[in-house]
């Protein structure tokens, strides 16, 4: 009965392929799609937490992400002349501890993708509109196509097509939580191995780090700012309120600038959360950070991504392919893991881009209080079995 039954993820980022692959392990035949042409390399580093490592481990991944994990060693808070103000273990300085890694995102995309190697996976595929009656969901693609599914699964991002065809305007809402992060690659000019360096005052954090690739290096923004962009993708308008926002901050913030035009790979969003009272509506569910973003800084989107996926492909099972019944049971589940890692994303945020420059007891306390926060709300669920 499973497999007649026509599943379309929309979004191979994190959530589409592990939703694909607890589909297809539940006895389902999922369908991936992707508007862009390719999977993106690199990318931001993610974490892998809590509950989240468990789910890496019944995937069979855990192993293959600890290969190839981010191996910083040292992370130090400098002040804007670049003179060491605190220095940490690298794992400590990520608010990592016990078996929990850090690998970038688009590593962990290509490990993903080779669990679902037989699950079908169409890139350049965007849709123009969906409509959806009591049996089923009309999808129209940009290419004219017209087909037909039982259920469509959005897990396509904070910036969500399939929450702005299927979702009226009252039933989401974006958060702006004050911030802006950039990241890009740049070359190592400053011959960091293993290291992270960090240079946060005046509500702005300048990084740049480089660990397993000693030609390459990890360049990172945050800053405080309540200026809304005219067009948020618009990358010309991004990279100039990026330089203008960062011109006299020192340190070697210029020299990082400089080498972001020859960047392929510049990232830029502001620090947002999606807020929704449910992530369903008819034959359509949203998985991922396109229904609870809990915040880029709150290190929590991707362990949300895994736990939201594993459940909602496991309803399904459960409930043998009847989406109400999956639907229901998905969101009163998730609920207070989804509430419990928003709240954090809003400690987290408040907590970085001090006003003054980060001292070593202002780093040391932040860093223990994230730590033990981290580990209650990277646990605050009792996974079901649903085999």
């Amino acid at each position: 009965m499973s497999k007649n039954i026509k599943i379309l993820v929309i979004g191979a980022g994190i959530a589409g392929p592990a939703i694909c692959y607890w589909l297809k392990r539940f006895g389902f035949s999922p369908v991936l799609i992707e508007k862009c042409a390719s999977i993106r390399k690199g990318g931001q580093a993610l974490d892998i937490r809590g509950i989240a490592t468990h789910i890496a481990r019944e995937i069979g991944i855990y192993d293959q992400i600890c290969d190839m994990r981010t191996r910083i060693e040292c992370g130090r808070f400098v002040d804007s002349a670049g003179k060491v103000l605190h220095e940490e273990h690298g794992e400590k300085f990520g608010f990592r501890q016990d078996d929990e890694v850090e690998i970038l995102r688009g590593d962990l995309i290509e490990i993903l993708m080779k669990t679902i190697a037989d699950v079908p996976c169409y890139f350049n595929k965007s849709i123009i509109s969906m409509q959806q009656n009591a049996d089923k969901v009309i999808v129209k693609f940009k290419d004219g196509k017209i087909e037909n599914y039982d259920i469509v699964i959005g897990a396509d991002g904070i910036h969500s097509a399939t929450r702005r065809m299927i979702f009226d305007k009252n039933e989401y809402q974006l958060i702006h939580l004050g911030s802006y992060l950039s990241t890009f690659t740049i070359p190592n000019y400053l011959g960091l191995s293993h290291t992270d360096l960090e240079c946060e005052a005046n509500h702005k954090l300048v990084s740049i780090n480089s660990d397993n690739n000693p030609e390459i290096a990890r360049a990172g923004f945050m800053f405080r700012s309540q200026h809304i962009l005219k067009d948020i993708r618009d990358e010309y308008e991004q990279k100039q309120f990026l330089c203008d926002t960062f011109r006299d901050f020192g340190w070697e913030t210029q020299n990082i600038l400089n080498r972001m035009p020859e960047s392929d790979d510049f990232y830029f969003d502001a620090i947002t959360q999606v807020k929704m009272n449910g992530w369903t509506k008819g034959r359509i569910a949203l998985v991922g950070d396109a229904g609870y973003c809990p915040s880029p800084l709150s290190g929590q989107g991707n362990n949300l991504a895994f736990v939201g996926a594993y459940i909602l492909a496991g309803e399904l099972k459960a409930a043998k392919g009847n989406h109400m019944q999956a639907f229901t049971r998905y969101n009163a589940l998730l609920r207070s893991f989804v509430d419990a890692n928003q709240e954090f994303g809003v400690w987290v945020s408040k907590s970085f881009l001090v006003e003054n420059e980060v001292s070593k007891e202002i780093a040391e306390e932040r860093s223990n209080r994230i730590l033990a926060m981290i580990k209650s709300v990277s646990n605050a669920i009792t996974l079901p079995q649903y085999e």
